[in-house]
């Protein structure tokens, strides 16, 4: 389904990579933009993405189809609560949390879930798609394999006369 809004619980989500987690406890302002980073490049297929972190932070330039936002006085699942709710078409949403309070409230609103396990599973799945795709559709020329041939004969051999 072609979503126009995506809602990310920002920690809930990037608590569950463990590199960020543990980046967390040092920097958490790195932390923030490598998951941002991670988002963005998964943008395409969600359409327009918000990432909600609790309390305030620095702010965070994420492109024209991800948003960074900090909740500031509310949590960010009060801030997704309500935005769901003043949503114009809940059903176009898409949320993104492994919070049962926030999934089950965001089903009554009519939205779609996704859990944090599933999130990021399917941006690993996209990677390796991408990659094996790629390897597929970019053969070898002729002149390359003769190339490398080449290399290790010639490497087969000065390690044989030693």
């Amino acid at each position: 389904m072609e979503y126009k809004q995506t809602y990310i619980d920002g920690y809930n989500v990037l608590r569950k990579i463990s590199r960020l987690e543990r980046l967390m406890k040092s920097n958490s302002d790195a932390a923030r933009r490598s998951f941002v980073e991670f988002v963005r490049k998964r943008a395409r297929s969600k359409g327009h993405i918000t990432i909600v972190f609790d309390g305030h932070g620095d702010v965070i330039g994420a492109g024209s189809s991800v948003a960074v936002v900090f909740s500031l006085t509310r949590t960010a699942d009060d801030w997704i609560r309500m935005n769901l709710e003043q949503h114009r078409h809940p059903r176009m949403v898409l949320v993104v949390s492994s919070d049962n309070e926030v999934r089950g409230h965001a089903l009554e609103c009519g939205s779609e879930v996704m859990s944090s396990q599933e999130f990021i599973a399917d941006r690993k799945t996209q990677k390796e798609d991408h990659t094996e795709m790629y390897l597929k559709t970019r053969p070898v020329p002729e002149s390359e394999v003769r190339y490398w041939l080449n290399e290790f004969d010639e490497k087969g051999r000065e390690s044989g006369k030693e």
